[in-house]
């Protein structure tokens, strides 16, 4: 398929070998190649894409960056284990993702402070407009490479000292049980990306030129009062989503 000639391809806002990236990566997500298997050479990538060996590499050295494809010297480039799974239900809950891992869990206070409530949050809240709202930023670690940058925001007159009980505990869940919440539902959840924040690339050892996985999410108590409004960022290829229904 010579691309430079194809009016499907040409995007002449991109780069040819973004585009050939582009085309391998949606090859991998839909499973024309799958975990383990080996990509087409680079001879044959060239003479499928009618490009030159470099353009190739350029597209090749970008999937294997995004931890998506490893190469091997003198063996090709095969594609990377899956992600992590990430099960999204209404027990959805960084901990349960802690409970996978024999120890090695970690969670640090980088900041908070006070911010008064938009009235986006406050609805979700359900709390009045201009609300004190305690806001967290956290870094979060379990496992091989697995990590969240966190910011949430709870109503202040009910969690006033919740950042220092998360900084004993590296906990929310056990942050939460010291104001007498002992069990909270995932309510809402959206799914979105963005590029990160140098501050949130810097702490996920991340380029800030590739996007970031996002979820905003709206958590409740066990009455159905909604006690947090949370936003983690994951590197992109971290984890996958799964939902069931």
């Amino acid at each position: 398929m010579d691309i430079s000639n194809n009016p499907m391809w040409q995007d002449r806002e991109l780069p040819v070998w973004r585009q050939i990236e582009t085309d391998l990566e949606v090859d991998i997500q839909t499973g024309v190649y799958a975990t383990g298997d080996r990509l087409p050479s680079e001879h044959e990538l060239t003479a499928k894409y009618g490009v030159n060996r470099h353009t190739v590499r350029q597209a090749l050295a970008s999937l294997a960056q995004k931890g998506i494809v490893n190469a091997y010297q003198g063996k090709g480039v095969f594609v990377a284990d899956e992600p992590f799974e990430y099960k999204l239900d209404r027990n959805a809950k960084w901990s349960e993702v802690e409970n996978r891992f024999d120890g090695g869990a970690d969670g640090r206070l980088l900041d908070s402070y006070e911010q008064p409530a938009s009235a986006a949050i406050a609805r979700v809240l359900k709390v009045a407009q201009g609300t004190p709202l305690i806001v967290t930023e956290t870094l979060r670690t379990v496992g091989p490479g697995i990590a969240t940058y966190g910011y949430h925001m709870f109503p202040a007159s009910r969690f006033d000292g919740i950042a220092q009980e998360f900084s004993k505990t590296a906990s929310f869940t056990k942050a939460l049980a010291a104001f007498g919440v002992d069990a909270f539902f995932r309510a809402s959840t959206w799914i979105d990306c963005r590029m990160p924040r140098p501050r949130e690339a810097a702490a996920l050892s991340v380029p800030t030129s590739l996007p970031v996985m996002i979820m905003t999410y709206v958590d409740t108590d066990g009455g159905g009062m909604p006690i947090l409004y949370g936003h983690g960022v994951f590197p992109k290829r971290m984890m996958r989503i799964r939902i069931d229904t």
